[in-house]
């Protein structure tokens, strides 16, 4: 025990010399989660620039713009007033949305004839487009509700009488797990995690690489130490501050970016606890057979994009090519996104997360076993590539 404390009084003690590589493992995960707090603030997207085009400009018209001027959902921008304006708006991105009202609106609700409004919204942006449907819809149906019961209040019907009539069928609409439609509760989560997962492994990832650039890795390979201490001792203190901002980036998402974090925190803990031990090992895995630091830069660069995209946390999985869905299944990041989505959001039990804790420990136990038995036997120097933790080097030719 006392020769792994040692190593890992040493680690911390090159951690505290590296002021980058401090930054890296202390600050940085909460500046990018502060920063993408920032970006999501809002949580629900609402006031959608509207441009609403009125051909009509009677009593009638006016009461379809008031309908859209007295919601929350839209914020009607009023120099958007002609069809060439709303194409030029929605091209420029000045409106997200319009509506178009027919020069015969009043004429043919007079006459009780089928009339149509043009509705128009921007699909480039999904997160606009889904919303802006959806409000959309709310608006027209309230609208054609109370359109619907002035018009048999005229008849002569009594309250009651249109209130029958006009629930004839009723729908009970729910939605359940996010029923503000936060934004933030669907996407942050993902985000959070993957800063957990690639700082965590840049950190203990520059670890050997370190050791490597100043040849002193080979005080490590002839120690009489055998290498599972090496590991503990090197890994520990990275395994300790991951740990620690897993837990202190939960709290700021759940008490500042209102972010739906719920279900039992022993699952939530456990889900940590092996994510923590995968990165913690694979990180030490990929320092080790790394030539120098810069490629373990290039190797987490190159993975941050696709890990994200392919882990279904967006986009579902059964929807993309198969080959990418069980190329996803076997990423340590898939299983960890979606089992905390599960707990978090639906908050569902250890009976819905079997799997998903099975093959955690899987991978955790993979991971562990070449981070534990590791071989001693030093490898030839690299005599060409920069090095970032030690002596300037620079290239030989340009």
């Amino acid at each position: 025990m006392k020769q792994i404390l040692n190593i890992a009084y040493y680690e911390v003690v090159q951690i505290l010399k590296d002021r980058i590589l401090f930054l890296i493992i202390f600050f940085v995960p909460l500046l990018y989660t502060l920063l993408l707090g920032m970006i999501y603030a809002s949580s629900i997207l609402q006031h959608v620039p509207l441009g609403i085009v009125d051909l009509d400009n009677s009593v009638e018209s006016r009461n379809v713009v008031s309908a859209f001027e007295n919601t929350n959902n839209f914020n009607v921008i009023p120099e958007i007033d002609t069809y060439a304006g709303l194409e030029k708006g929605m091209k420029n991105g000045t409106v997200r949305a319009g509506v178009v009202i027919p020069d015969d609106y009043s004429q043919k609700l007079s006459q009780h004839r089928l009339t149509q409004i043009l509705i128009v919204y921007d699909g480039s942006n999904l997160i606009y487009g889904f919303n802006t449907r959806r409000y959309f819809q709310q608006v027209l149906n309230i609208f054609s509700a109370d359109h619907t019961a002035a018009y048999l209040g005229g008849l002569g019907m009594s309250k009651q009488e249109i209130t029958n009539v006009m629930d004839t069928v009723s729908v009970n609409m729910q939605v359940w797990y996010n029923p503000t439609y936060n934004y933030n509760t669907f996407i942050f989560p993902g985000l959070v995690i993957l800063i957990l997962h690639q700082i965590g492994l840049l950190g203990i990832g520059l670890t050997i690489t370190r050791e490597k650039e100043r040849n002193s890795w080979i005080q490590y390979i002839c120690a009489a130490v055998p290498q599972w201490k090496i590991f503990m001792g090197k890994a520990l203190p990275y395994f300790i501050v991951n740990f620690f901002n897993y837990s202190l980036l939960l709290w700021v998402v759940a008490r500042f970016v209102n972010v739906k974090v719920e279900g039992s925190l022993a699952l939530i803990l456990l889900l940590g606890l092996l994510f923590n031990i995968i990165i913690t090992s694979l990180g030490f895995v990929i320092s080790l057979y790394s030539s120098n630091s810069l490629q373990v830069v290039r190797y987490l660069m190159l993975l941050s994009i696709p890990l994200f995209f392919i882990s279904g946390f967006t986009w579902p999985g059964t929807q993309m090519p198969a080959l990418l869905y069980w190329l996803s299944r076997l990423l340590p990041y898939t299983w960890m996104a979606e089992g905390f989505r599960w707990v978090t959001v639906k908050d569902l039990g250890y009976n819905y997360l079997n799997i998903t804790i099975i093959m955690l420990s899987i991978i955790a136990a993979v991971t562990l076993f070449f981070a534990l038995t590791f071989s001693k036997r030093r490898n030839p120097p690299v005599g060409e590539g920069l090095v970032v933790n030690s002596r300037n080097t620079y290239p030989s030719r340009f």
